[in-house]
């Protein structure tokens, strides 16, 4: 069994997976199993990625690559990355993004050694050339406040730097419908069988932010589908959530919707 299973969504990242397959394959930490799974991608992404693979022979019996039946979405590609990963921990990378080579070795020694259920870094924004933010990873002591302030969005719900146990928190997953806010719906219910946290302040990973992508162009038909998405998946959260939570912290649902209505309204601005 690998001590650690990445999950890489690929879609149109021809021109960035080469820089993301480096540095995930150049990791201090041996052992790793990579799914990288081609969500029909129409590009040459995964051949860049096979012809990057050849320089590193050694990854080789580790690298999965799937190709999902026809284009189903970032939601449905880590769906299956979650059901068929083997490792001790699981975490996810985004293909256009990069990690710095120690990122994963000192994820999971400080998790073993603090007998931790999820470790935890820091991470930059970057548009490939020059940093634009630096977001912290967590602003918590233990476990309970951590849960707390990721669900009030104190603390990121990203899945990109939190390496999570796979036996002891990705159990009755429900997983989310729609391609906005799924981080949301998976992290907060992995957060809800922890009981300790690891924090390693660093910044190892490296989210790209494309300023012209598609994304961030504000296109009504566009913000309209994200809106939806991003509503349904928040609505299955609190569904969720009313069952997890205990009454006297009901108020933290009530912070959740409303930080998901200003997510809200900010799509559709």
């Amino acid at each position: 069994m690998p001590k650690l299973s990445v999950i890489i969504p690929v879609y149109r990242v021809e021109n960035y997976i080469e820089r993301c397959a480096r540095s995930l394959f150049e990791q201090t930490l041996e052992d790793i199993e990579y799914l990288f799974i081609d969500d029909c991608s129409p590009d040459k992404s995964i051949e860049v990625l096979k012809n990057v693979l050849c320089d590193y022979p050694s990854r080789k019996p580790g690298v999965k690559i799937h190709k999902m039946d026809q284009n189903r979405g970032q939601a449905e590609v880590r769906k299956w990355g979650i059901l068929n990963a083997t490792g001790d921990f699981v975490i996810h990378c985004d293909s256009d993004d990069w990690v710095d080579k120690g990122l994963y070795k000192a994820l999971y020694d400080k998790a073993i050694n603090d007998n931790a259920e999820v470790a935890v870094c820091d991470y930059r924004i970057t548009d490939g050339d020059s940093i634009i933010g630096d977001v912290k990873g967590c602003g918590a002591s233990d476990c309970d406040s951590f849960f707390e302030r990721i669900l009030l969005q104190k603390d990121s719900w990203s899945l990109c730097n939190k390496m999570f146990s796979r036996k002891d928190c990705y159990k009755s997953i429900i997983f989310p419908q729609g391609d906005m806010g799924e981080d949301m719906v998976i992290c907060i219910q992995l957060m809800s069988h922890c009981r300790r946290v690891s924090y390693v302040s660093h910044f190892y990973y490296n989210y790209y932010q494309n300023v012209n992508s598609i994304s961030n162009k504000k296109d009504i038909t566009l913000c309209l589908r994200n809106y939806e998405r991003l509503k349904s998946n928040t609505d299955m959260l609190i569904g969720i959530l009313n069952e997890m939570i205990l009454p006297k912290k009901k108020w933290i649902i009530n912070g959740l919707q409303f930080n998901a209505t200003i997510s809200l309204l900010h799509i559709l601005h």
